[in-house]
C-alpha cells in the first residue's frame, strides 16, 4: 500500500465523518436472499433515517481493488441496533464501543443521533463495468509505463452494466465521470460532451451518463512529463422536475406552420383550378387562333386575285369610259357591257365571305379571350417570401426536399405565366378592335361595289338606244374615276392583309406555345397539389405527434417511480439514500529512492588515544 493509497484510506474515513451528512453517496451490489425485519434500535423508538454510502478503489485501469460502505443511522433514541451486510469486517466510526457481527447481521449499542460504522467488503459487484485505455502518440501503453512521458496522449473510458450487480441502480442512476488534468503538463485538451471547468491549475473535465446509458468518452491532450490524479467517479438516483417544463410554445409554433402549410395547400388547390379553366382557355385560344392564321393566310393567298380581278375591273371601266368619251360608241357591245354588273356582284359576294370569315374569327377569338382573361385573373399575386420557404424547409423531412422543390418550380411557372400574360395582354385586348375595323372595312367596300353595280345596271337597263349612251358614257367616266380609287383602296388593303398574315404568323405560334406551356404548368400544378395535399396530411399531425415524442422524453427522464434498496442486503429496509464513490489509481512517476552513503571515520591519531585514556 503506497503513500498515496495510505492518503486516500485517511482522507476517505475523514469523508465519512464530516462530509456524508450533506453530500450523501450512493452504491450497489448483489444482495443475499431472504426477507428479514428492517434495521432498528431493539425495544427503543424506530430509526429515523438511513444511508449508505459505497467507496471503491479501482485501478488506473478500472477493475475494482477494494470496496467498503459507510453507513449512516439518525436514531431516535438510545438502544441496539441491527443492521445487515456481508462485511469481512465492520468498525465502529461513531464511538469506541465495539460492534458484534453474526453472519450477516451486525449489532452495536447506539446513542441517540448520528450513528456511522464502516463494512470493509472482500469483494462487490459494482452495478457498472469500467474500462480505462491509455494511448500514447496512437500507441496502447499502460498506466505505469505512462507516467513521466510526454507527447499525445488520449485517454477513453468506456463503461457498461454489469449483469452480475442488481440492475437497479444501472437503470435509476445518473453517473458522473471526473478527469482532471494539470494545465501545467496538458495543453490543447480536447473532450467532445464533456463539462470543463478550472481548479487553480488543473482542469476538470466531468461526463454526465443518464441511468440506462452506457457511456464512451475520449480525453485528448498533449503530455510533458505526464502525471495525474485517478479518475473519479460517482453515481446517485437520478431527479429532475420536468412538471414545470411548459410546452405548449414549441406545440403551438408547429400548430402554426400546420395552419400555414394547410393555407397553402387550400391555395394550391385554387391554384389548380384556375390552371384548369386557364388551360380550358388557352386551348380555345389556340383553337380560335389557328381559324384567324387559316382565314388571314386564305385572304392573303387570295388578294392577288382579288386584286386582279378589281384591277381588270378598272381596266374595262376606264375602257369603256375612254371610248365613249372618243365617240367610239358604235363599237361598244352592250351585251358584253351588261355583264359587268354581275362581275362587281361576284367580287361582292366574295368580300362578304371574307368579312363573314373574320366575324367569326372575332367571335371566337372574344370567347377564347375572355376564358384565359378569367383563368390568368386567378393565379394568385406572389406571396409567398423566401423567410416562408426557408420555414418550409427546416420543418420537412430531408426527404420530402425533392416534392418541395418541384413545388417551388411549379409555384415560380405559374407566375412567370401570369407575368407574362400580363405583358401580352394589351396585344390580345387589341386583336378584337382590328378585327372588327377589317370586317368594317369588307362591309364598306362591299357596300360600294354593291351601288356601283347597281348603278352600272340600272344605267344599262334605261337604254333604249345608242342615242342615250352619252348620258351613260358620262356616268361611266364618274364611275371608272370613283373606282380608281376604290381599287387603290382595295390594293393597300390586300398589302394590309398579306403584312398582317406575316406577323400574325408569329402571333399564332406564339399562342401555340403559350397553350403547351399552359398544358405543362397544368400537369405541375397537379403534382404541386399533390405534394401540397401529401406535405398537408403528413404536417396536419405534426402537432400531436411533437406532444408525443415530448411526452416520451419526459417520461423517460422523468423515470419511473423508483423505490430505493440497501447495497449491502435486502433485509435492509426503508433505505433513505444509496450513493457510489469510486477512486481511480493515479498515474504517477515513482518516488527516488535516495542512498545514504556513510562518512569515512578519520585516522585515530596519537592525542587522540591520550585523549581517550581519560575519557
Amino acid at each position: 500500500m503506497n503513500r498515496h493509497f495510505r492518503t486516500f484510506w485517511g482522507i476517505t474515513l475523514t469523508a465519512a465523518l464530516l462530509l456524508v451528512p450533506v453530500y450523501g453517496i450512493y452504491a450497489d451490489t448483489q444482495a443475499d436472499s431472504g426477507a428479514a425485519e428492517a434495521a432498528q434500535v431493539q425495544s427503543t423508538e424506530d430509526i429515523t433515517g438511513k444511508s449508505e454510502v459505497i467507496y471503491g478503489m479501482l485501478t488506473a485501469e478500472g477493475s475494482v481493488q477494494a470496496a467498503y460502505v459507510v453507513n449512516h443511522f439518525e436514531v431516535a433514541s438510545a438502544g441496539t441496533l441491527t443492521d445487515y451486510g456481508i462485511y469481512a469486517s465492520v468498525r465502529n466510526l461513531s464511538s469506541t464501543l465495539p460492534m458484534r457481527q453474526t453472519g450477516d447481521e451486525v449489532t452495536a449499542d447506539v446513542e441517540a443521533g448520528d450513528f456511522y460504522y464502516q463494512g470493509n467488503m472482500d469483494s462487490a459487484e459494482l452495478p457498472w463495468l469500467i474500462e480505462i485505455t491509455y494511448r500514447l502518440d496512437g500507441n496502447s501503453i499502460t498506466p505505469e509505463m505512462l507516467a513521466g512521458k510526454s507527447g499525445t496522449l488520449e485517454i477513453q473510458i468506456i463503461t457498461s452494466q454489469n449483469p452480475a450487480a442488481n440492475p437497479v441502480y444501472y437503470e435509476n442512476y445518473v453517473m458522473q465521470i471526473s478527469v482532471t488534468l494539470s494545465s501545467e503538463r496538458c495543453s490543447n485538451i480536447q473532450a467532445a460532451d464533456a463539462q470543463l471547468a478550472e481548479a487553480g491549475k488543473d482542469r476538470m473535465l466531468n461526463f454526465t451518463i443518464l441511468p440506462g446509458k452506457d457511456a464512451n468518452v475520449t480525453v485528448s491532450a498533449e503530455v510533458q512529463d505526464f502525471e495525474m490524479v485517478g479518475i473519479d467517479i460517482s453515481a446517485v438516483p437520478y431527479s429532475m422536475n420536468l412538471d414545470t417544463l411548459d410546452t405548449s410554445e414549441m406545440t403551438d409554433q408547429f400548430t402554426q406552420l400546420a395552419d400555414a402549410i394547410s393555407s397553402l395547400d387550400e391555395g394550391v388547390g385554387q391554384l389548380v383550378d384556375g390552371i384548369k379553366d386557364l388551360n380550358s382557355g388557352a386551348g380555345e385560344l389556340k383553337s380560335g387562333s389557328e381559324g384567324i392564321w387559316q382565314g388571314l393566310s386564305a385572304l392573303s393567298g387570295n388578294a392577288g386575285i382579288l386584286t386582279e380581278a378589281s384591277s381588270q375591273i378598272n381596266i374595262a371601266l376606264t375602257q369603256i369610259s375612254d371610248a365613249m368619251g372618243n365617240g367610239m360608241t358604235s363599237d361598244l357591245d352592250l351585251d358584253a357591257l351588261g355583264q359587268l354588273p354581275d362581275g362587281l356582284m361576284q367580287l361582292t359576294d366574295g368580300l362578304a365571305q371574307v368579312s363573314g370569315g373574320i366575324s367569326q374569327l372575332k367571335e371566337g377569338f372574344v370567347q377564347a379571350y375572355d376564358a384565359l382573361d378569367s383563368a390568368i385573373s386567378q393565379i394568385p399575386a406572389p406571396s409567398i417570401t423566401e423567410e416562408q420557404l426557408a420555414g418550409l424547409y427546416a420543418a420537412t423531412d430531408p426527404s420530402q426536399y425533392g416534392v418541395l422543390e418541384q413545388l417551388q418550380k411549379n409555384y415560380a411557372a405559374a407566375q412567370t405565366a401570369r407575368g407574362t400574360y400580363q405583358q401580352v395582354k394589351a396585344a390580345f385586348a387589341s386583336v378584337d378592335g382590328t378585327l372588327s375595323a377589317l370586317s368594317g372595312a369588307l362591309d364598306i367596300m362591299e357596300d360600294q361595289l354593291t351601288g356601283i353595280a347597281g348603278q352600272i345596271g340600272a344605267g344599262l337597263s334605261g337604254l333604249d338606244s345608242l342615242s342615250q349612251l352619252g348620258e351613260l358614257a358620262s356616268g361611266l367616266a364618274e364611275l371608272s374615276s370613283n373606282y380608281q380609287s376604290f381599287h387603290k383602296g382595295l390594293a393597300a388593303y390586300t398589302d394590309g392583309v398579306k403584312q398582317l398574315a406575316g406577323g400574325y404568323s408569329d402571333f399564332n405560334s406564339g399562342v401555340s406555345q403559350f397553350n403547351s406551356g399552359v398544358g405543362e404548368l397544368k400537369d405541375g400544378a397537379g403534382e404541386l397539389s399533390d405534394g401540397t395535399g401529401q406535405l398537408n396530411e403528413e404536417t396536419s399531425k405534426l402537432p400531436d405527434t411533437v406532444q408525443e415524442e415530448i411526452d416520451k422524453m419526459m417520461e423517460e427522464y422523468l423515470g419511473t417511480d423508483f423505490a430505493m434498496v440497501s447495497f449491502t442486503s435486502e433485509k435492509n429496509q426503508n433505505v433513505d439514500l444509496v450513493q457510489f464513490v469510486l477512486k481511480c489509481g493515479g498515474i504517477e512517476k515513482p518516488e527516488e529512492i535516495v542512498v545514504l552513503q556513510a562518512e569515512a571515520e578519520p585516522e585515530e591519531t596519537f592525542w587522540d588515544r591520550v585523549v581517550a585514556l581519560f575519557q
